[in-house]
């Protein structure tokens, strides 16, 4: 079959090679696929980075599905994008909670309060090894925990966690022994998706944003708390089901709107999850906000600032809407779709 080569592709993209061989050995079969009616079995590449989750080593707990392994790659992803102690609750692949903060078990704890109903049976990410203080946090009556990823456990950590709380014999403790704490995590460079009958590849989506790109485009500037709260939920957006919209402050998601069709209703749900205690937060959206609506939404919620990539032909709309409700604004010029 020839090649096709339409017009518009990027010279990047062009350097593909014209024939992929992939070498994955199976490590794995797993309890069952996304359903219990589908057969699955984790495969890894050969020399894979030993800070991936093909390094893991489970040290306790039930066997891993598909879904649990989807939900643990997920996040380390979001966890390894910050340098402080951070922590992160993943549901249905996406975030359901994340923070950063002083300490571990304060990071743990801002992030459980993002969404503490979601957050039951969740699949728990931490970038530092993970400590007793936090590991008492996660035994609290009443929490139910079906995984932990991090850099590894203290002996007194993993004790409390395999023999205090109520799921203590089916906890899934996994430890990447190369992962370090810090964002400079060498990763797979592509991306790989099965279509009927092909191969979607791209490369991953882990560049950073420079800053120095960036456009504050209302006629107020950003507050300095303001920015560190921007910077968070913009590096957790590209994480998020698109459409995402996600409310943050004091770094930690207040309320997420994930997989919606419609970018107004991600809004209204970060929104209700949110309540209250998003006032004089942040808002993030990984692609631009096509009307004013979005902007109006968060404002009513109580945002104070917003970030996004910039680029729809109503921008001026959208800014205009900004500059009404008080808000800061920032277009990045760079979108982070996820799907």
């Amino acid at each position: 079959m020839a090649e096709e080569v339409p017009e518009g592709v990027t010279v990047d993209a062009a350097k593909f090679p014209r024939v992929l061989h992939l070498d994955f050995e199976r490590r794995m079969p797993l309890r069952y696929g996304e359903n219990p009616h589908q057969a699955a079995a984790f495969f890894v590449e050969k020399n894979a980075d030993s800070a991936t989750l093909a390094a893991f080593e489970k040290l306790h707990g039930k066997e891993l599905s598909y879904n649990n392994l989807l939900d643990l790659d997920s996040a380390m992803a979001i966890v390894r994008e910050f340098d402080q102690p951070a922590a992160v609750v993943i549901k249905h692949n996406n975030p359901c909670g994340c923070a950063i903060s002083d300490s571990l078990s304060s990071a743990f704890e801002k992030a459980y309060a993002g969404d503490p109903v979601s957050a039951f049976g969740g699949i728990f990410g931490l970038n530092r090894v993970v400590d007793p203080a936090t590991a008492e946090q996660f035994c609290i009556p009443d929490r139910f925990v079906e995984a932990i990823i991090a850099p590894g456990f203290t002996d007194e950590a993993f004790q409390l966690l395999t023999t205090k709380p109520k799921w203590k014999n089916n906890v899934r403790l996994l430890r990447v022994p190369g992962w370090p704490s810090s964002t400079s995590v060498s990763v797979a460079s592509l991306d790989y998706r099965r279509v009927s009958g092909g191969l979607l590849v791209q490369t991953r989506d882990d560049v950073a944003d420079p800053e120095s790109e960036w456009k504050v485009v209302t006629n107020r500037q950003p507050t300095d708390a303001e920015l560190r709260d921007l910077r968070f939920a913009w590096r957790l957006c590209k994480h998020v089901k698109s459409n995402a919209i996600v409310f943050a402050k004091d770094g930690a998601i207040t309320g997420t709107g994930a997989g919606q069709m419609s970018r107004l209703d991600s809004s209204e749900i970060a929104a209700k999850k949110s309540a209250d205690r998003c006032k004089g937060g942040v808002v993030a959206s990984d692609a631009f906000f096509p009307f004013r609506d979005g902007i109006d939404q968060a404002a009513k919620a109580g945002i104070l600032a917003a970030i996004q990539p910039g680029g729809s032909r109503n921008d001026p709309e959208v800014i205009a809407a900004a500059n009404e409700h008080g808000m800061t604004m920032i277009f990045t010029g760079r979108r982070h779709f996820k799907h």
